[in-house]
């Protein structure tokens, strides 16, 4: 049995995480299939990216059962392997939507955090769990979570190691929508679908322009996006787009 489950949706891929009798926790072996399968991603052109978890769990956090008797080796492989995977995510130059029902604690919330949506079911909590092990916040939430909910949120959050239900989440800003479970896979995944059909390369440019403003002063903000402009105007979609117009129908992207 697989670790990680690869199905396509309407051009959409879908990455679940496979170890529900374990809530999906992340051991190292997960690690690495996960970050594999977003190298292919990347390599393949996807569209669009959903992130789910099998059972009942998004998912659980990290394996803490390898970590019994671990000497520092350990520790540094899995702390590489985790912001390997991390960044691997966060950098996909497609969207990507994490698809949250029941838990999603520590290293799976990192997970969500590294994708652009957050669609959850209400049965969803998130929990950074990193305080109880005497730990900093892990891989991207210590940049993600002051974006999200503002500082001294997040450091309430971190701090105090609160529990939020799906509806606080939302609340806070933590998610971007909330659905009862039994209609958060048709929700994320028509969404997604309407993604997986759009400019890719137009969206790949705005992420990672949008990413990269929170370093950035806002002039080099405009050089960037000129650039990104000219180099967007090449594109087949942009000649799609416009040949569409003209004809007065709805433009088919490829992606490219």
């Amino acid at each position: 049995m697989s670790l990680l489950e690869r199905s396509d949706h309407e051009g959409v891929l879908v990455l679940t995480l496979n170890r529900p009798d374990k809530r999906n926790a992340l051991n190292t072996a997960l690690w690495e299939e996960l970050h594999e399968a977003l190298v292919e991603a990347r390599e393949g052109h996807t569209r669009c990216v959903v992130l789910a978890g099998a059972g009942k769990a998004f998912c659980g956090g990290g394996d803490v059962s390898e970590a019994v008797d671990a000497d520092d080796a350990f520790f540094e492989k899995v702390y590489c392997l985790t912001h390997r995977a991390v960044e691997a995510l966060y950098s996909l130059p497609c969207p990507t939507i994490a698809m949250v029902h029941g838990a999603a604690i520590g290293a799976g919330l990192e997970l969500a955090l590294a994708c652009d949506f957050r669609f959850a079911g209400e049965s969803s909590f998130f929990d950074i769990g990193f305080t109880r092990f005497a730990a900093p916040p892990e891989a991207i939430s210590a940049a993600m979570l002051p974006r999200l909910l503002g500082l001294e949120q997040a450091k309430r959050w971190v701090f105090t190691g609160e529990r939020w239900t799906g509806e606080q989440a939302r609340t806070n800003g933590l998610v971007g929508v909330l659905f009862p479970d039994e209609r958060l896979r048709e929700e994320t995944l028509a969404f997604a679908a309407d993604l997986a059909r759009g400019p890719t390369l137009a969206y790949g440019m705005g992420k990672s322009l949008m990413n990269q403003s929170f370093d950035r002063s806002v002039e080099e903000t405009l050089a960037a996006t000129l650039d990104a402009g000219l180099a967007s105007m090449k594109s087949r979609d942009a000649a799609e787009a416009i040949q569409a117009m003209v004809e007065r129908r709805d433009p088919v992207f490829t992606g490219s």
